[in-house]
């Protein structure tokens, strides 16, 4: 007997094969039968079997290989606890189809290849600190590539991004991430070592950061504001943190930025109040930004030095509600929203998502004595 196929042979009765897929093998004996007649054709001295359809084989294991991702630190050198996160490098899976001496299944690709996202089992990330939100994870993941010669790739992705599920103040901590998944196909050849891993879930070992892991506890604070209506209005607005004892000055947000349109103007009292006409006052900084947590946010003079106040709420959810002023020489505009959940606190109720508001007011003592300018309280 002597026949042979790619990737291996049929030799003296002995048959070794070591790809994946299958093959047709037909059994023949043109030695015996050459004691027939001579003149006969080589055809007619062949006794052969029919043919004989061997496999689908397999591969015996997967090798993996991690590319180490990156994430994507949120504000400078720390992230807001509810805010999301990305990945600036992508995890990324390479897998070898492999034989049982370790040999690349080169085969092993096309209609043959068998990891799908319904067979890879177990994908979970976990943290030594907090609860993830993965809800913004991409509904396919990860994306499978077939690459050829028996090697793809799994490649991951944060979607909208990961975030930390925030409810009641937590003193700052360091996010340290994993990422893990079995590698495994529908024929349940399997990476022997599964799960393949992205770091580890304890102090020191997550996944890498751009920045800082340093995760804040947040929200955003405005002040109530009394001055003369006959200037501009300064507003004290600053982003804060829990320290562990107390919310505290964020000084290390420089980052925040929040557009005029999701400023809500309104609640007005005395001749300030627009009255559906044109606006009186308005927020002059578009966007409003921050400086070592504190920001600016100025009233600009009262048109015909009205007086009277005004209830600034910032919109820091995704639904937009109220109106705002972009100058004094055209009416009230639909308010935006800011998307800045993770700066809500817990103003009103009994959770951390009211949007802070104060109230700004113009003029409040125009009835004191010619010589009084405006009175303002500090604490």
């Amino acid at each position: 007997l002597a026949t042979s196929f790619a990737s291996g042979q049929l030799t003296d009765n002995v048959a070794a094969y070591a790809e994946v897929g299958s093959f047709a093998l037909k059994l023949v004996d043109s030695s015996f039968a050459s004691v027939d007649a001579a003149d006969s054709s080589a055809a007619e001295r062949e006794i052969a079997s029919s043919t004989i359809n061997v496999g689908r084989f397999v591969p015996d294991h997967f090798a993996v290989a991690l590319t180490p991702p990156l994430f994507g630190t949120a504000c400078g050198g720390f992230t807001y606890v509810g805010q999301a996160f990305n990945y600036t490098t992508a995890p990324v899976i390479t897998v070898t189809a492999q034989h049982f001496t370790n040999g690349t299944t080169v085969n092993y690709a096309g209609a043959l290849w068998q990891i799908t996202n319904a067979s890879l089992t177990g994908k979970a990330y976990s943290a030594a600190t907090g609860t993830l939100d993965a809800s913004g994870l991409p509904g396919t993941d990860p994306v499978i590539a077939i690459t050829g010669s028996g090697v793809g790739t799994l490649t991951f992705s944060s979607g909208t991004g990961l975030s930390f599920t925030r409810t009641t103040p937590v003193a700052p901590f360091d996010a340290d991430i994993s990422l893990a998944i079995n590698v495994i196909d529908a024929d349940n050849v399997a990476y022997a070592s599964n799960p393949a891993r992205f770091a580890q879930a304890a102090a020191g070992l997550g996944i890498a950061f751009s920045g800082s892991k340093a995760q804040r506890f947040g929200r955003l604070r405005l002040e109530n504001a009394v001055g003369s209506q006959n200037t501009a209005l300064p507003v004290q607005i600053r982003t804060q943190y829990w320290n562990g004892s107390g919310f505290a000055t964020n000084t290390a947000d420089s980052c925040t930025s929040i557009p005029r349109s999701a400023i809500v103007l309104g609640g007005y009292v005395g001749a300030l109040d627009p009255g559906g006409g044109n606006c009186k006052t308005f927020i002059q900084e578009d966007p409003v930004t921050f400086t070592a947590g504190v920001g600016a946010i100025t009233l600009a003079l009262p048109t015909g030095a009205a007086s009277g106040s005004v209830l600034l709420t910032a919109n820091l959810g995704t639904t937009a509600s109220g109106l705002y002023c972009d100058d004094a020489a055209s009416g009230e505009d639909a308010a935006t929203a800011a998307a800045l959940s993770h700066l809500q606190g817990r103003w009103a109720g009994a959770n951390y998502t009211d949007n802070p508001s104060a109230r700004a007011a113009f003029g409040l003592y125009g009835a004191q004595p010619r010589q009084f300018i405006y009175f303002r309280e500090n604490y």
